[in-house]
């Protein structure tokens, strides 16, 4: 009778350990071809243009990256705007918050000139401009910023996505806000979406990864959290690991050497 009982244990444990697995490959099941570590170019080629411009992201396609990450927010007019920070004062001539502008006054302004005058005819993107030049030719990995500043985003941002649905197999999303993670897959399950992580003294724990695997294709911690035994973690949770921001050569080769699943950096031709 126990010997029995052990054994219906166990298979219930490896049923539920594939359902977990299957349950998140699904999503990903059209990038199984593309090569591992996916090389991500952070806000392009950010090492080599000034940051979310569509110099860096060309760069970034001239490096050979397989995906583009980018952050969004949306303009006083409702329009998603490629931009990192809420403010406007470091990467731009505009000065204070972003979401204070519309997308008409947002794109006159000077996005390159803080990083060399050479740039200075860059502006900021409307993400529709991005995904129309570039979709094609890379995937593209979009950071929802601050998404308790830009309430409804994650609806404006399905919205656009749908005119893209034949290119969903190369769109994923992810986000710090695990509640606007779990949205984005309740309006696009078609489209992977990920939880970004940063430092944290106490790691990340089994309880956290359970709950974001309910909706999440991938977990994407700070490097300086990254290790072969944290990403064996994350795929016993049937997720993808993958890491930000990496610039460091020898720590690039090492997360190459573990086989990580994306990697995050801002010199592609690093990796």
């Amino acid at each position: 009778m126990k010997i029995a009982l052990i054994l219906v244990v166990f298979i219930l444990a490896v049923l539920i350990i594939l359902w977990i697995q299957n349950r998140k490959t699904v999503p990903f099941s059209n990038m199984d071809s593309i090569r591992k570590p996916i090389k991500i170019g952070h806000r392009g080629a950010s090492g080599y243009c000034p940051e979310n411009t569509m110099a860096s992201y060309q760069k970034a396609i001239d490096l050979g990256v397989d995906f583009i990450e980018i952050d969004i927010h949306m303009s006083k007019d409702g329009k998603l705007i490629v931009h990192h920070d809420p403010q406007l004062d470091r990467t731009t001539n505009g000065k204070g918050l972003l979401k204070d502008y519309t997308s008409e006054q947002l794109m006159k302004m000077d996005a390159g000139s803080w990083f060399n005058p050479d740039f200075c005819h860059e502006r900021i993107p409307l993400l529709t401009e991005v995904l129309d030049k570039f979709l094609p030719q890379a995937g593209i990995l979009i950071e929802i910023k601050h998404p308790e500043l830009n309430p409804g985003i994650e609806q404006v941002l399905t919205t656009v996505l749908k005119n893209y649905q034949s290119d969903h197999k190369r769109i994923m999303i992810h986000s710090f806000d695990v509640a606007s993670m779990k949205k984005c897959h309740e309006l696009m399950p078609s489209i992977p979406v990920g939880v970004l992580v940063k430092n944290s003294p106490l790691g990340i724990s089994d309880k956290f990864l359970h709950e974001v695997s309910e909706f999440a294709a991938f977990v994407n911690p700070k490097h300086t959290m990254m290790s072969a035994k944290l990403k064996q973690k994350i795929h016993r949770h049937g997720m993808r690991a993958f890491t930000w921001t990496v610039n460091d050569k020898k720590k690039l080769k090492a997360f190459e050497a573990i086989k990580l699943d994306g990697i995050i950096t801002d010199f592609p031709d690093y990796l």
